[in-house]
């Protein structure tokens, strides 16, 4: 009796055991759709269902544990490369990327894909919603909200929440929102400066050599240099003074909202809404000595380099 009792608790132990030994194999295979078996076929894995029937023919060399990524979409390899199918047996992104980064850390219902060294995303419906063409991607709203910056061939570009490229990539620099006026940033490009928007969009373009801050000399208005010659742009980015003087002198000097200009050595004067009131045609225009040792004149080698 004694020798029964034993063997049975001996029995026991090993039921446990191996019960044991299942539950972890199971465990370590990660999580599947229930009643779907992982089989494998010359190296590579699929599944079959609980009746026998084969769901995905095995073709990845790997499958990962599902809802890692997305719920009901589990990451697999295939030739080195990741894609993923979802729980009702269908392969929703093709393996064609080198790596994919978890959904959701730019943004909402993204993730970030590689492919040949180059960034861009999928939507959480398998979608390729920014083709893999970027070396870089910064955050969305991280420059300026609901943009992001880009990067290719060393040039940077903006995209839209949406996915669109909203201003290609094309400036060497990009300088902070808000620093010239409220929603520009200054971007360069060959050498020149000029403005884009919040959106991404080009509101002056980059022609200038050095810009001046606005409300430097005009309200509203900003002093900017082209070969060297001197103009104005205003807050909505529009040319008001053409930049084709060697000086400008400040505005009020001579008389109220008119300022001094020289053009081929000759001079006359410009108004505050940005009309030619005197054609530069007079080599000389007296003005009080004493007012003239007091106000600095605007010359082209003053005027300040942003760079």
């Amino acid at each position: 009796m004694r020798k029964i009792f034993l063997l049975s608790i001996l029995l026991c132990i090993i039921s446990v055991s191996n019960a044991q030994t299942v539950n972890s194999k199971k465990k370590n295979s990660g999580p599947y759709p229930k009643d779907w078996v992982l089989v494998e076929k010359g190296g590579y894995f699929g599944f079959i269902s609980g009746s026998g029937k084969e769901i995905i023919k095995p073709q990845y060399s790997k499958i990962h544990p599902f809802d890692e990524y997305q719920r009901g979409w589990a990451l697999v390899e295939k030739d080195g490369f990741m894609g993923f199918i979802n729980n009702f047996g269908k392969e929703v992104v093709k393996p064609k990327y080198s790596k994919i980064y978890p959904f959701d850390e730019f943004q909402r219902g993204w993730a970030m894909v590689e492919a040949n060294g180059q960034l861009g995303f999928i939507s959480n419906d398998g979608r390729e919603v920014v083709k893999p063409k970027y070396s870089k991607i910064s955050p969305f709203g991280e420059l300026y909200k609901n943009i992001a910056a880009v990067e290719q061939d060393g040039l940077i570009g903006f995209l839209s929440i949406d996915g669109r490229e909203v201003s290609k990539p094309q400036y060497q620099k990009v300088h902070q929102f808000g620093e010239f006026q409220k929603d520009w940033a200054m971007v360069e490009k060959d050498g020149l400066l000029g403005f884009i928007n919040g959106e991404g969009r080009e509101i002056v373009p980059p022609v200038y050599t050095k810009v001046n801050p606005f409300g430097e000399y005009v309200k509203n208005w900003a002093l900017v240099q082209k070969d060297k010659l001197l103009g104005f742009i205003d807050f909505e980015g529009k040319e008001v003074v053409k930049p084709e003087y060697t000086q400008i002198m400040p505005f009020g000097q001579f008389q109220k909202d008119w300022a001094m200009v020289e053009k081929d050595g000759l001079w006359g004067f410009i108004s505050m809404d940005g009309r030619e009131v005197v054609k530069p045609k007079y080599e000389k225009i007296n003005m009080d000595s004493t007012v003239m040792a007091k106000k600095k004149r605007v010359k082209t080698e003053e005027i300040k380099d942003v760079n």
